[in-house]
């Protein structure tokens, strides 16, 4: 071993180690248990791994992806390159790429979409709706081609041939199926289908991988139209299945769940209904029937005739009085009448002509009390049915007694 005669200093010694583990032991992969996982501010990620003998540091830059969450206490497996942190001389695994431990990328991105889509609220029980008893209209998004599409047309043929079936194909397996199948959900939104079946036979994680992209969630839970999943078969679950209003083993059980009135059951509910109507409208009749006989019986209708009469005898009461009343009004009218024409008449300036008086007038002009004869040389006597003119020759004065 050679020792090197002059001091190095701390920073070179690092430096130097840095490059002997990087050369030397390169790329690593290391599995054990996280530990102390923390997120800074910045978005790295700094934990240790552990076993039961011993620990490291690691590190996992903001930059690189991760397909799930990790937690402490996870087992898990990562990879990356063996590096010194000079600040306290420790060496740690700079991680480029973690894994949880028996687990494969899919299955944490499964696993990560589905925890973000459930904080969201897509798979909420109460958003789900109930799937119609007598669906006539059923849309269908599938491969075109293949047993999936011809199990679910048999079935609803043989079930529910009455049912009219709007198929809107779809990829659904390979790089395009997400946005073909997201695509075909919103197409059928524009019908007026009563429920949608959207999926397809079964297959490895990679073959259903399709209907777990946030693409298919977001179409199913937006649509306005109850939406059966049926992705796989009976051990499959899928992120369609979480957000759809209802998930179906496979493909020919979603065909029966909408058809679960086939033919013959819907006949004998028919009939069952038009039974129950006939009876309700029977007891209508009935019960209608005693209603109008009872008002039939009654005392106030057996005796119409005579009440009629009684009204029309009190009518014609009602009447005369009416009339004596019109008479002795316009009889007390017509006395008020004259006595309102007589006293305007006592008023007028030539009554007292009617009661042997006469008039003074000298031309057109009355003379009364206040005026002396003494001014006049001539005026004129007025009676009721004659005037006689007088000359003045001389004027006696005369006072006349008066009652005071």
């Amino acid at each position: 071993m050679n020792v090197s005669k002059d001091a190095m200093t701390v920073a070179n010694l690092t430096q130097a180690i840095m490059l002997l583990l990087r050369d030397e032991i390169g790329i690593v992969r290391v599995t054990g248990e996280i530990s102390g996982f923390t997120t800074a501010a910045s978005g790295h990620r700094y934990f240790t791994l552990k076993d039961e003998s011993a620990q490291i540091d690691c590190v996992m830059w903001a930059s690189r992806t991760l397909s799930f969450r990790p937690k402490s206490g996870m087992q898990v497996v990562i990879q990356g390159r063996l590096t010194v942190y000079a600040p306290r001389g420790k060496y740690q695994i700079d991680c480029d790429r973690m894994t949880a431990a028996g687990q494969g990328d899919l299955y944490l991105a499964f696993a990560a979409l589905k925890e973000a889509l459930a904080e969201r609220g897509y798979f909420d029980p109460d958003r789900k709706r109930g799937i119609p008893a007598f669906p006539l209209k059923i849309g269908v998004v599938t491969s075109p081609t293949g047993a999936v599409i011809q199990d679910i047309l048999s079935t609803l043929n043989r079930r529910s041939p009455h049912c009219e079936i709007y198929l809107c194909p779809a990829t659904v397996q390979g790089e395009n199926a997400p946005e073909e199948i997201a695509s075909a959900i919103k197409a059928l939104q524009n019908t007026d289908a009563d429920v949608l079946i959207v999926g397809r036979g079964g297959g490895s994680i990679e073959d259903l991988w399709a209907f777990n992209t946030l693409p298919v969630a977001e179409a199913i839970y937006n649509s306005q139209i109850p939406i059966i999943s049926a992705v796989g078969h009976e051990t499959d679950f899928t992120i369609a299945d979480f957000v759809a209003d209802l998930r179906a083993a496979t493909p020919t059980a979603a065909a029966e769940l909408v058809s679960q009135y086939d033919r013959d059951t819907l006949w004998q509910q028919i009939i069952a209904w038009e039974n129950l109507l006939n009876r309700s409208a029977q007891l209508a009749i009935q019960n209608y029937d005693q209603r109008l006989n009872k008002i039939t019986n009654s005392y106030a209708l057996q005796n119409f005739s005579d009440r009629l009469h009684d009204r029309a005898q009190q009518l014609d009461e009602a009447e005369r009085e009416m009339k004596k009343s019109l008479v002795r009004h316009l009889h007390q009218s017509k006395t008020k009448l004259d006595g309102i024409t007589a006293h305007l008449r006592s008023l007028h300036p030539l009554s007292p002509l009617q009661r042997g008086f006469a008039l003074l007038r000298s031309g057109d002009r009355l003379l009364s009390n206040d005026d002396s004869l003494t001014e006049f040389d001539k005026v004129e006597i007025v009676r009721r049915s004659e005037i006689a003119q007088a000359k003045i020759e001389k004027v006696i004065d005369k006072v006349y007694d008066r009652t005071e």
